[in-house]
């Protein structure tokens, strides 16, 4: 189980207060309903308010999930537009798990995010000129590839 082990740990408790609510209980219904449960494991990532910053579902083995993990943190420091810690998060992910699923995924909003601290800067094509690059079969260099039409 990924939970866990030690570095999975680390990182939940360095970006978050984490809630494990058991689906066989009767008594969490309500709430599951609520959030449109589907499958487990199913990661949300929500502000202090409630809103939904990040989500995803499915087993992950720990580098896997580590990586996913941290880009649902970036992206919610993106979203509050806390772009230096952003920027942080996604350059560990390219740093230590540049080989996962999740790594494209960094790298396409490291761009976005630097952009969104600074529009009159060159580093969102920067950055996709890497994704390009490193990732060229992966779905976030499609979701970019819209720079390349005629």
């Amino acid at each position: 189980m990924t939970y866990p082990q030690p570095p999975v740990v680390d990182t939940i408790v360095k970006h978050a207060i984490a809630v494990q609510i058991d689906n066989s209980k009767q008594e969490n219904n309500q709430f599951l309903h609520g959030i449109h449960h589907i499958w487990t494991p199913d990661i949300r990532i929500l502000h202090y308010d409630g809103f939904e910053l990040y989500r995803f579902d499915g087993f992950l083995p720990p580098p896997e999930f580590m990586a996913r993990s941290l880009c649902g943190f970036a992206l919610g420091q993106l979203r509050l537009k806390r772009f230096d810690a952003a920027e942080a998060i996604y350059a560990d992910v390219l740093r230590r798990f540049s080989t996962t699923y999740a790594a494209p995924e960094a790298l396409y909003y490291l761009g976005v995010t630097r952009y969104r601290r600074d529009p009159n800067g060159d580093e969102l094509l920067t950055q996709w000129a890497n994704l390009r690059s490193r990732y060229p079969g992966s779905e976030y260099r499609v979701k970019q590839s819209f720079k390349e039409l005629p």
